[in-house]
């Protein structure tokens, strides 16, 4: 089965500063991909690079075999983006918003209507999505980032620093959500610092350091990541 995301010698550069220097991996259906590394280390950069935010110098990313750059309409269909800030209509309700997002990707009201009623119960919060989002706190505001990502159900979701806002017990929510996500056969990458949740919930791990991918290793019951991580980095 083709991969689902493919990144093909990517470098960026911001002047002299290399952010990204000739990273290729690849992502294939029905995993999940976790990129890790310290600040400043290219992880955003790359995410962004990815998603046709940034346009790499070298290289080129493919959605299931679309180009980002070439046909971004076309590849944007296939994905789904969390930020690492999620922006959200401060005058629209939840609800509203993860509506809003199933038209932009021209899923019908009736769709729409039986998506979000599966949505709405992955986290405790229904009562808060009949809510204006500009009251949210920082953990609702992600939360319902992520509910309207996954209402198009798309190919390959891309998360950027998913968890930081959430508690423990909404962590716990959120892993399983993707494991569930990618047991459908799409897939998931994800940058985070939390190596715990990337133990937990991944299936392979890239670690990149000073824009340079050193390190993938699929992740099983006998990885200690947290020493191979600071062997890595360090």
């Amino acid at each position: 089965m083709s991969d689902i995301l493919q990144i093909k010698s990517v470098t960026k550069k911001f002047g002299n500063l290399v952010a990204v220097n000739d990273v290729s991996l690849s992502v294939k259906p029905g995993t999940i991909y976790a990129l890790i590394g310290p600040n400043g280390s290219g992880k955003t950069t790359l995410v962004n690079c990815v998603v046709g935010l940034l346009r790499p110098d070298v290289g080129e990313v493919n959605i299931k075999g679309v180009n980002i750059l070439e046909k971004p309409v076309v590849a944007k269909h296939l994905f789904s983006y969390v930020s690492d800030n999620p922006a959200i209509y401060p005058y629209l309700s939840g609800e509203e918003f993860i509506r809003l997002s199933g038209k932009l990707h021209g899923l019908s009201e009736s769709v729409i209507d039986t998506r979000f009623s599966e949505l709405k119960k992955i986290f405790p919060m229904a009562d808060i999505l009949e809510t204006r989002t500009e009251s949210y706190s920082r953990g609702n505001i992600e939360k319902t980032a992520f509910l309207s990502a996954l209402i198009s159900h798309p190919e390959l979701l891309v998360i950027d620093e998913p968890i930081v806002g959430l508690d423990t017990a909404s962590v716990e929510i959120f892993g399983r959500s993707l494991r569930r996500f990618v047991k459908q056969g799409s897939s998931v990458f994800i940058s985070t610092h939390t190596l715990s949740f990337v133990e937990k919930f991944a299936d392979t791990v890239g670690i990149i350091r000073n824009g340079t991918l050193v390190k993938e290793i699929p992740i099983g019951p006998k990885i200690n990541l947290e020493d191979i991580y600071l062997k890595t980095t360090s």
